[in-house]
């Protein structure tokens, strides 16, 4: 999912109260292994999915030791996923500030079938306000969209953070929906809705319809399952192979040379045990992050006015207590200025890593580094997105489709 960018074009104090807001972040797919399909009409609700787990991988060794890591999958609980349910179901297109001629001009660069053309420029169906143009398209004109024409057009959709749907876009990995779904109780309809109108990045699908194809259910209990199915996530579950590599290296790695979190007496503990090769890596992680990693947010984490969102999650990692206000941009933006200085790599534990546009400069995500090639993360503001751990490749491809990419890493100063 895409939340209010950092603007780091110019990245300097001097710059600072300048700092440009765009785009940011994208929701996580599903990286599990699925399920296979039920056949027969519709895909009928087990009580228990079988999962599979891909088999475990291994890091380089590095002066974090070794990572050994599989990936599992995470699905919000069921109170949570009730409780995230849209107030509308209306699909709306908003084109900012753009005028209506303008906004008929873009439609027809897209060269879309003379049918579709006639529909969506039917201004019979637009609104103007103040706040922009808007077109509330039908759900037969949505499902009529060719791929490559879907694809540019949500993309500029994606621009404007009130379609935020097409901002915060539901990605599915792999080719099958119904495997994606697998488990999950859904109409045949609902099935063919997402799999004919979800559209390709290099590594994934992503889905920006969720209002349409809530629309479509049958039932409350139908809109459930599918916010349900769209809050499953996978994560990275990893543990430290501590007799790999150097040991006082290891220690200097996971302490931070003693600047925020003092692990070296729990390191020394465990490196003592001759029998004793590998620790759960969350033991090395700061006292928040602990809290929080294979979590979604909990409701009292949203009553502040501010929702968790990567930038949040990313500044906060080496805090004794969280600052709410870093889900805001334009404070996000001045907290990192004044207390981190940018760095090249190698990376260590903890540094910021912004994926920032290459055309804007904006931040539109970022995540703290753990080891090797594995970061921290929260793919947006959703409640239905929890904090996980993936690789760095896999964060960026989920914004190949809508940014070109650099990356810049930051390092928390260190504290007096």
């Amino acid at each position: 999912m895409l939340v209010p960018s950092i603007s780091f074009k110019t990245l300097s104090l001097v710059l600072l109260a300048s700092s440009v807001l765009g785009q940011a972040d994208a929701s996580m797919p599903n990286l599990r292994k699925p399920v296979p399909a039920q056949e027969g009409t519709g895909n009928k609700e087990k009580s228990a999915p079988e999962l599979s787990l891909q088999g475990l991988e291994l890091s380089k060794i590095g002066p974090w030791g070794q990572l050994e890591y599989f990936e599992a999958l995470l699905e919000a609980p069921m109170e949570l996923v009730k409780a995230s349910q849209p107030t509308s179901i209306r699909t709306r297109w908003f084109f900012g500030k753009m005028a209506p001629d303008a906004v008929a001009s873009f439609l027809l660069t897209l060269k879309l079938p003379q049918d579709l053309e006639s529909q969506l420029t039917d201004r019979e169906r637009w609104m103007q306000s103040a706040e922009g143009t808007t077109i509330y398209p039908k759900t037969d004109t949505i499902l009529a969209l060719p791929p490559q024409i879907r694809n540019t057009l949500y993309r500029t959709l994606a621009k404007w953070p009130e379609n935020e749907y097409h901002s915060e876009p539901e990605i599915i990995y792999g080719e099958s929906v119904k495997k994606w779904l697998a488990g999950i109780e859904v109409s045949p309809e609902v099935l063919d809705f997402i799999e004919k109108t979800s559209y390709a990045t290099p590594s994934a699908r992503l889905f920006a319809d969720t209002p349409a194809v809530l629309a479509l259910a049958s039932s409350e209990k139908e809109r459930i399952n599918i916010l349900r199915a769209f809050s499953r996530t996978p994560t990275l579950v990893a543990k430290v192979r501590i007799k790999e590599g150097n040991p006082q290296e290891l220690q200097d790695y996971w302490n931070k040379g003693t600047r925020f979190k003092d692990t070296s007496t729990f390191l020394n503990s465990m490196l003592r045990y001759e029998a004793l090769d590998k620790i759960d890596l969350v033991h090395l992680l700061p006292a928040e992050i602990r809290k929080i990693l294979y979590t979604f947010p909990r409701p009292s984490q949203t009553r502040s006015g501010y929702l968790p969102d990567c930038h949040w999650s990313s500044l906060n990692f080496f805090n004794t207590s969280s600052i709410e206000r870093l889900s805001d941009p334009p404070q996000a933006t001045a907290y990192t200025l004044e207390n981190f200085d940018r760095v090249s790599p190698p990376y260590e534990l903890g540094d910021v890593l912004f994926f920032t546009d290459v055309d804007t400069g904006d931040a539109y995500h970022s995540c703290a580094y753990i080891a090797d090639d594995i970061v921290f993360t929260k793919n947006g503001r959703s409640p239905l997105q929890p904090w996980i751990l993936m690789k760095i490749n896999k964060v960026k491809d989920l914004y190949d489709l809508h940014f070109r990419t650099n990356t810049t890493a930051y390092r928390r100063k260190l504290q007096s």
